[in-house]
């Protein structure tokens, strides 16, 4: 409907019809649409079959600073940090040599100079009731220029100067580098180790009230462990096949036999208009699976637009995850399938990463979705970024549909006296590699979406790994396979 016929309908002057169309426009009750003028969106529509006042939604901007250490990876917000950030310049001032700061340095083993929309999203502040509609991309504001000092103790195996949350991953590699050193260190007096290890003089940490992670309420029923081999490729497969706009699958590997395997299922998802994402680790050099995903692609072409998308080159992510979108109106009707037995790569001799674990939560399916877009996003090659686009949308969709259910807004965490109610914690990277040393898991099941190969190395260095800590009556007493598999055995 145009300006125009607003006017004749119902004769009052322009400027409160332009004032009436943009506050529908912001409320997301309607919509401007190229060449067709105002346009009632879905919420509308929805709103007018049930009468009453329609639902609006505020948007506000916020931000935050987070600190990414370049050891592990682990981030750490700026107003929940008690970290004691120094300068090259004011450990100099402090007494520290140049021989005492290139023998004290720890090495970088973190290379990465970029932060995804999924690994920030935990740390991202907001308030009760309020939900992340958008992230933007994390800007790097300086690298290299900030230090903490830290006082280890080999008599006493302990570190001083480490937030909480990174003493689990970063304790042992500071331990096991004294040990290295130790010949070469310079003992400093006990003066010279306060000066460093206090916080300098001015600095004030503030205390944010938001959890570090986000706890989700889970309704019974929306997640589910499959523990057999056949059940999980019949899950998967009706996954794909009951999805109406959007798929991804992500798998650590690809070959040219595993995607062969699949491409029934891919091509009849792909007549169906679907758009269908794959995002993919690695492959074998002597067998090119993406050659094939290049020939599905396009056998399965309807003129110039691409349905089918993938990454020309390796993305590093460990995980095995399967996403679709089960509404096409954006109602929140979302399945998730981590880990299980590998899609598009015939693996022989490796056990699958079972039990997998089925969720059909708006919320946590947020959460991962974000995470995909964020992965998509850092994968160097062609440009992604329609599929990220995508993903950051249904996120937002799904995690406004979460928001909004009584079951979220009656939820108490079990912090402020609440958790008689399931719960579900989705782990991202860094978070992940914690749980390899066997730390903040406490009661509940995690499942990995990621088979335990690929944390042999302490899982320091994870890239693309998910797992989700499911809490609360129904995960009280775990089988003893879900036991082993948190183990990683």
């Amino acid at each position: 409907m145009t300006l125009a016929q607003l006017r004749e309908t119902f004769h009052v002057h322009d400027r409160l019809l332009i004032e009436s169309v943009v506050t529908l426009v912001r409320a997301g009750w309607a919509a401007m649409n190229l060449g067709e003028g105002l346009a009632i969106t879905e919420q509308g529509r929805q709103t007018l079959s049930k009468g009453g006042r329609p639902q609006s939604t505020t948007v506000r901007k916020a931000s935050t600073s987070l600190y990414m250490e370049r050891v592990c990876g682990l981030l750490e917000r700026e107003t929940q940090s008690a970290l004691n950030l120094r300068s090259l310049r004011s450990l100099r001032e402090l007494g520290m040599s140049g021989a005492d700061l290139d023998r004290s340095m720890l090495t970088i083993r973190n290379p990465r100079n970029s932060l995804s929309i999924g690994q920030a999203q935990g740390l991202l502040p907001h308030r009760a009731g309020e939900w992340i509609r958008w992230v933007g991309e994390p800007r790097m504001h300086t690298k290299g220029n900030d230090f903490v000092p830290l006082h280890v103790d080999l008599a006493s195996s302990t570190v001083t100067g480490l937030p909480r949350t990174w003493e689990p991953l970063l304790t042992e590699v500071l331990l096991r580098a004294a040990h290295e050193r130790e010949e070469e260190m310079e003992e400093f007096s006990q003066e010279k180790i306060s000066q460093l290890i206090s916080q300098p003089p001015g600095t004030r940490t503030v205390q944010s009230r938001a959890p570090r992670t986000a706890t989700l309420p889970l309704p019974p029923g929306r997640a589910a462990l499959i523990t057999g081999k056949e059940d999980f490729l019949s899950a998967a497969q009706r996954c794909i096949e009951d999805a109406e706009t959007s798929v991804l699958i992500m798998v650590s590997a690809i070959d040219a036999e595993g995607v062969k395997t699949w491409e029934r299922e891919l091509k009849e998802a792909l007549k169906r208009g679907l758009r269908v994402d794959v995002l993919w680790g690695e492959t074998d050099t002597d067998s090119d699976g993406l050659s094939e995903l290049k020939r599905i692609a396009f056998e399965s072409a309807s003129g110039p637009a691409r349905t089918l998308r993938f990454n020309a080159r390796p993305a590093g992510t460990v995980s095995q995850i399967v996403v679709a979108d089960h509404s096409a109106d954006g109602a929140g009707t979302v399945t998730v399938i981590l880990g299980g037995v590998s899609l598009l790569h015939t693996v022989v001799g490796q056990d699958p990463a079972l039990p997998a674990l089925k969720v059909s939560d708006p919320g946590v399916a947020a959460q991962i979705a974000r995470a995909a877009a964020g992965w998509w996003a850092e994968t160097a090659g062609e440009d992604l970024s329609a599929s990220t686009d995508r993903w950051r949308r249904l996120a937002s969709s799904w995690e406004e549909s979460a928001a909004q259910s009584p079951r979220s807004s009656n939820y108490v965490p079990a912090q402020l006296g609440g958790g008689h109610l399931d719960t579900a914690q989705v782990l991202l990277d860094a978070d992940c590699a914690i749980l390899e040393y066997g730390q903040g898991r406490g009661d509940g099941v995690i499942v990995r979406a990621y088979p335990a190969e690929a944390a042999d190395d302490g899982g320091q260095m994870l890239r693309g790994a998910a797992a989700v800590h499911l809490r609360g009556p129904s995960w009280s007493t775990a089988p003893a396979l879900v036991t082993e598999y948190q183990g990683g055995s």
